[in-house]
């Protein structure tokens, strides 16, 4: 009875133990290409194959500074800077039969001045990055791609929080 009875409670702990590990978040790391990052130049680039989709590099520029401002109020945004967020969307239309769509991808990118060690060269480097596919029906795709460019900017706004706190 008494084995019995410790197998039962050891196996209650080990589950009480997994449930525990498995509902802690995982903290953010502090990534150090982040680091010091202190302003950005602000790009977007748009290809669409077919019929356009009505978005622009205008209209994505402009959700970019929107979500700068809101989400990363202490990082400035300075043409003349050397370190760059980047946003490029491209988009296909699709249509089979009376499915009338879209594919696409749309990648989110920091790009930092870096320098070789070895060398002393200076070269353009990707310090964070994220992409995603999406694809939906015709009068989803610009809502679509600002979901992401917001999706996309709320995780770099976390891992910059990190990295400088």
């Amino acid at each position: 009875m008494t084995m019995h009875l410790t197998t039962r409670t050891s196996l209650c702990l080990a589950w009480g133990l997994v449930g525990v590990l498995l509902t802690m978040t995982e903290p953010a790391l502090a990534d150090p290409k982040l680091r010091k990052l202190e302003c950005v130049a602000v790009q977007a680039a748009v290809m669409e194959s077919g019929l356009s989709f009505g978005i622009t590099t205008d209209s994505l520029r402009e959700a970019l500074l929107t979500g700068i401002k809101a989400k990363l109020p202490r990082l400035k945004v300075d043409p003349s800077c050397s370190n760059r967020i980047v946003f490029k969307v491209f988009m296909q239309n699709i249509a089979a039969g009376t499915f009338d769509g879209f594919a696409g991808h749309v990648a989110f990118e920091v790009r930092r001045k870096a320098t070789f060690i070895d060398s002393s060269e200076p070269i353009d480097a990707r310090a964070f990055d994220l992409e995603s596919y999406i694809h939906g029906t015709r009068d989803k795709a610009k809502t679509s791609v600002l979901d992401q460019l917001n999706s996309h900017l709320a995780q770099f706004a976390t891992d910059y929080a990190a990295a400088n706190p």
